[in-house]
């Protein structure tokens, strides 16, 4: 096991897809910056520089914590999922693709331990982009913007009810809380994608399939006619990580839908290593 996730590992670091993942994320950074300060140009009468932190909801509500949560909200709805996916994805239809797969199990390991190893290298995959991603925008929220106390209001973010507040140094913490809590609803996408990775032959398939299942279920649990269908949609669960910005974190409800994620990632894996298991790879 341990020498099949060092190999796991290595094709990860030189597959050129892990570095252009972080190269985007950056680029995605840079446009989210762009559009904070267009944002305070027009609120502001064009002195976004200099009172760029001023605006008509509060004098202190867009800082570098802000600037940082806004940017981490609205990656995760589309921007994450498809990295996650197009790793996932391409673990075990790659090697399909690629001719590779029938020689690596033709080797004394267990098509079990295959699947897993890659689950974990995916794992780590989406844990790493996710930290890089949140830690570039804190930095560069404290470079470009300045740091202050998370100011919450009602809004388009769906976090709160009423005005309420997370001081700094309170809001850092949750800003790791979110690294764990979002890296563990992302594994819920991995495990999709792996079991399409293995159902389908080509990782272009495996990865649409993955996202096509994600956006769908996504878009249509937020349209008023599937209102009531939407709490059996796994994307509704995946929002959990979400409530570690509200101003006292509902432990319980985190927990809940955490635990809930966990069983969707164990079953999709179980059903990936039955359906591998019966695989015919020889013919």
């Amino acid at each position: 096991m341990f020498t099949l996730l060092k190999l796991e590992l290595e094709k990860l670091f030189r597959a050129r897809s892990f570095y252009l993942s972080f190269i985007v994320l950056v680029g995605f950074v840079v446009l989210m910056l762009w559009g904070f300060y267009t944002y305070a140009a027009r609120k502001t009468g064009g002195e976004a520089v200099e009172q760029f932190k001023y605006t008509y909801e509060s004098k202190q509500y867009f800082n570098g914590l802000t600037f940082a949560l806004y940017s981490l909200l609205f990656s995760f709805t589309l921007l994450l999922p498809i990295f996650v996916s197009m790793s996932a994805g391409s673990q075990i239809a790659g090697e399909t693709r690629s001719g590779t797969l029938r020689m690596i199990c033709t080797r004394p390991i267990s098509r079990a331990s295959l699947v897993l190893s890659k689950f974990i290298v995916t794992a780590l995959h989406a844990g790493l982009l996710l930290t890089f991603f949140i830690g570039l925008n804190l930095i560069v929220g404290l470079i470009f913007v300045g740091w202050g106390n998370l100011e919450l209001y009602p809004g388009p973010l769906n976090l709160v009810d009423a005005p309420g507040k997370i001081m700094r140094d309170d809001a850092l913490m949750r800003f790791g809380y979110a690294a764990l809590s979002g890296t563990w609803a992302l594994l819920v996408i991995a495990a999709l994608a792996l079991l399409c990775s293995v159902v389908f032959e080509s990782p272009v398939q495996a990865t649409v399939m993955t996202i096509a299942a994600y956006l769908t279920l996504y878009i249509v649990g937020r349209v008023e006619f599937f209102e009531h269908l939407r709490p059996y949609f796994f994307t509704t669960d995946m929002e959990f990580w979400r409530d570690v910005f509200k101003p006292d974190i509902p432990w319980a409800n985190l927990w809940h839908y955490a635990c809930v994620c966990g069983a969707y990632t164990a079953g999709l894996l179980l059903a990936t290593v039955l359906i591998f298991e019966r695989k015919d790879i020889v013919t």
